[in-house]
């Protein structure tokens, strides 16, 4: 239950888009609409959303967003909600104008330069305007969310309000309220209609990060993979005491994913992990908290190849924050504003190939449905 005082954000990206389906690139471009795809995943959303007390939707101006908002609002409506709804341009999509429209995959080859920038070192991305005018897309997005959190935090405070955005703006607020800076700008996955929350208690300015992209209202157990089906993925999983029932709950939900590695931290750890994987597990070598650290070339750097690996991580909160950290080079406070929850997963995907990797969502399966014929 959220407390009085404090402020709640949701936000969700827009549904799937004729160019998310064309493989291209959109940015502030306003061609883009909803498929039918993403107009059901709008729907989808708002039937998720439709118990959680939102108060206010606040939306990106172009136009799969706005109308991603107006499906899901339609939704919520039919429940009997009243909320009220506004447009903010601050909301709108990272400018890239130079690639917008352009098929993904002819990008790097035509802006080899500019695509590595923006990969790697995203705060020194730059384009050249047709008026000589030099201009840093990610930095811009960057300073524009900053003027939009002084905004929403002091209009809407104690409030619990949904931003309907973008995948690159949805990266940007997350990253700017953990206080992250543009080198993070890849450190998130967004999937389309993904839901995150992030928490501003009112007694302090650390936001708290308690749910990313969860994607379990479209059908899928784990969001899909943004960097295709290849290198590891890291499933982390914080334990608890808890009863046998519960832990089932969470068994059936990770039911036909081969995990082909473990990193299973003390006892309490391997007593879960025992439930959860009988078979594969009798083999695995259980570590203690002060000796976690030794094995993470051993367990979490393995080798994919060309393949998709998953790499079970069990152990306590601060293992797995510790691991968080390490992996996505973040700061301690912000690996503190991550607030994993047992019987839920974390994953991380390292892609390989130079990529960084990403946090692709925080704890996503608790309520999972069963899925036929799912694949991870």
């Amino acid at each position: 239950m959220r407390a009085m005082s404090e402020t709640q954000v949701w936000l969700l990206r827009h549904g799937a888009s004729t160019f998310n389906a064309q493989h291209r690139c959109q940015g502030c471009c306003d061609e883009p609409e909803l498929t039918p795809q993403g107009r059901e995943g709008a729907c989808l959303s708002g039937e998720r959303l439709s118990s959680e007390g939102i108060e206010a939707v606040i939306t990106s101006p172009l136009r799969r967003a706005s109308d991603t908002a107006e499906h899901l609002l339609k939704t919520i409506g039919a429940q009997g909600c009243k909320i009220r709804f506004e447009t903010d341009a601050r909301l709108r999509e990272i400018e890239l104008y130079q690639w917008e429209g352009l098929p993904l995959e002819e990008i790097p080859r035509r802006f080899p330069e500019q695509y590595s920038d923006w990969r790697l070192r995203p705060g020194e991305f730059r384009m050249e305007l047709a008026n000589n005018e030099v201009l840093y897309p990610v930095r811009s997005l960057y300073d524009r969310v900053r003027l939009f959190w002084n905004y929403l935090l002091t209009a809407y405070a104690g409030k619990s309000i949904l931003l309907v955005s973008h995948g690159g703006t949805i990266r940007a607020l997350i990253a700017t309220a953990l206080g992250l800076g543009a080198v993070h700008f890849h450190s998130f996955q967004q999937s389309n209609c993904g839901i995150s929350r992030l928490r501003f208690p009112s007694d302090s300015s650390q936001a708290r990060l308690d749910l990313l992209n969860d994607t379990a209202h479209l059908g899928e157990r784990l969001p899909k993979l943004k960097e295709g089906r290849c290198g590891v993925r890291l499933l982390l999983m914080p334990v608890s005491d808890t009863n046998h029932a519960d832990i089932g709950h969470l068994a059936a939900a990770l039911e036909g994913m081969v995990i082909d590695n473990f990193l299973v931290v003390g006892s309490t750890a391997r007593n879960m992990a025992s439930q959860l994987f009988p078979s594969p597990f009798d083999s695995c070598r259980v570590v203690s908290e002060a000796t976690a650290d030794t094995v993470d070339d051993q367990v979490l750097h393995c080798d994919s190849g060309d393949q998709l690996r998953h790499v079970a991580i069990l152990g306590p909160l601060a293992v797995l924050r510790r691991t968080l950290r390490q992996q996505l080079g973040i700061s301690d406070a912000a690996a503190e504003s991550l607030d994993l929850r047992p019987l839920e997963i974390t994953s991380v995907h390292r892609p390989g190939n130079e990529a960084p990797p990403v946090l692709q969502t925080v704890n996503m399966l608790k309520s999972v449905p069963s899925l036929v014929g799912y694949r991870p």
